[in-house]
Formats: structure tokens, C-alpha cells, sequence
């Protein structure tokens, strides 16, 4: 788990974007207003507790509600929902999941005891003991992937996916499966989506002046390739995207 975060309003209107991240999150809503996804004009009741699994481009999804809301997250690291839930994370791909959809049967009595919790740090303590019950034994083939996703990280993604398998004596249709069944993505796929991110987070967090400084700083060899990029997982370039205000990562920052 990487984090936990959790949102409280007395009201609020929200129809917001879903856009790809490098993380999953669990969220519980702990408030009486019902939560919709809305896809091409098609909305969807979505469950009490409710995950989006990585995406590979943008799809359009947007979440709605109108009301009080009560949040409650974890943000597992890009390969730390596999230990929970026990099932290759690519099964969630490109789709908003409700968790006993994903086997998660006890999350409707989680999400009671989060609700009858009278301040956050015991709502926290609750979810964290939860989710601890539920993790897996370390199999070897995590731990191996692990170290292997590890080195990546801390080459900074920076060798192509055949020379890093080369160096590292892996077969890489082996990384492949290894990828799709822990992080829910392939490895190119998801090493573009993690240099979106940081670009991302740049133009929300960061003070900057040019795009091409975005772009030289996430590793884009001109502001080019940087706005594909963008489009194809925001939908939009970056200044209609900041303009339009939409987007679920600009009312709370869960990557």
C-alpha cells in the first residue's frame, strides 16, 4: 500500500473524468450519495466500494455525484494490488470494477464498520487491518518480479524493454506475463503511462513556464511527442485539459 486519502464535503457536484494512472485505488464511500460512472451517455450504478483498473488510453468515463460525499482510499503501489486480491490485475484493465465483483465479499462489512468509525485515524487502522488479513504469501514469482520491477525504477525506465531482459537474463515474453498479471499492463504500456503521469503532475503541482520544459524533464525528445502523449491518455491537450478543469486527479492527487 502506498498511501491512504479520504475526502469529506457537505455537498458537492462532481462529474469528473476518470484518467489513467500508474495506481490502483480502492475507494469506499462512506456517505448516503450514490456514485455513477457515465460512459458515451450510459451511466452505472457503482458499488460502495469501487476500483478503476489501469487503462491504456483514454476511454471517455467520467464519475458523477451530487451530494454529501465521504471517501475513503488506499492507493496500492503499481504492483501492490496482486497481494490482495490474488487475481492477474490485467482481468481489470481498461474497466471501472466493483470489489465484490472482484471477489473483494467482505467490503460491504468494511465499509459498515468505516462508517460507524468516529474519527479517521480509526477508519484508517479498520481498512488497514482488513487489508493486511487479506495479503497474500510472498510467491516466489512476486518477489523475482518485484526485484526485477525495482531495478527498472531505479533506471529510471530508461533501457528498452529487450535490452533490460538482455542484461538481466529474463525471457521477455516472460516479463510480459509478469507485467500483465501484477501491474495489469505491459511494460511499454505502462512505462508511457507512468511518463504521462509525471508530466502530469508537473503541470498541476509544479510552477513552470514552457511545455518543452515538461517535456525535456520526463524524458520526451520534444513537446511534440509529450502532447501526443497526452492526448492519447487525457483526451485533450495539456492547456485545454488544466482550462476545462474536469479531471478527477484536480480535485484530489491519487497517484
Amino acid at each position: 500500500m502506498k498511501f491512504f486519502w479520504e475526502i469529506q464535503a457537505d455537498y458537492l457536484l462532481l462529474e469528473h473524468k476518470v484518467i489513467p494512472s500508474r495506481n490502483i485505488n480502492l475507494r469506499f464511500n462512506l456517505s448516503e450519495t450514490k456514485h455513477y460512472s457515465s460512459c458515451g451517455g450510459e451511466e452505472r450504478l457503482l458499488e460502495n466500494v469501487f476500483f478503476a483498473g489501469l487503462y491504456d488510453s483514454y476511454t471517455n468515463i467520467h464519475l458523477k455525484l451530487n451530494g454529501k460525499v465521504h471517501m475513503l482510499g488506499v492507493c496500492f503501489y503499481s504492483d501492490g494490488f496482486y497481494p490482495f486480491f490474488k487475481v492477474p490485475v490485467s482481468e481489470y484493465k481498461n474497466q471501472l470494477f466493483g470489489a465484490a465483483e472482484a471477489g473483494f465479499k467482505i467490503s460491504d462489512t468494511i465499509t459498515e464498520r468505516l462508517k460507524e468509525a468516529t474519527h479517521t485515524i480509526h477508519r484508517l487502522e479498520i481498512l488497514e487491518n482488513e487489508l493486511m488479513l487479506m495479503l497474500v504469501d510472498e510467491y516466489k514469482d512476486l518477489v523475482n518480479f518485484q526485484l526485477l520491477f525495482n531495478k527498472l525504477k531505479q533506471n529510471n525506465y530508461s533501457s528498452a524493454i529487450s535490452e533490460f531482459c538482455q542484461n538481466n537474463n529474463i525471457n521477455i515474453r516472460k516479463l510480459e506475463r509478469l507485467f500483465n498479471k501484477y501491474v495489469g499492463l505491459p511494460a511499454n504500456t505502462f512505462f508511457t503511462v507512468n511518463r504521462f503521469q509525471n508530466g502530469l503532475n508537473q503541470l498541476l503541482y509544479s510552477d513552470y513556464s514552457k511545455l518543452t520544459d515538461i517535456a525535456y524533464d520526463t524524458g520526451y525528445f520534444d513537446q511534440m511527442h509529450y502532447i501526443k502523449d497526452f492526448k492519447r491518455f487525457a483526451g485533450n491537450t495539456p492547456g485545454n485539459f488544466i482550462r476545462k478543469n474536469n479531471s478527477m486527479l484536480q480535485i484530489g492527487k491519487f497517484v
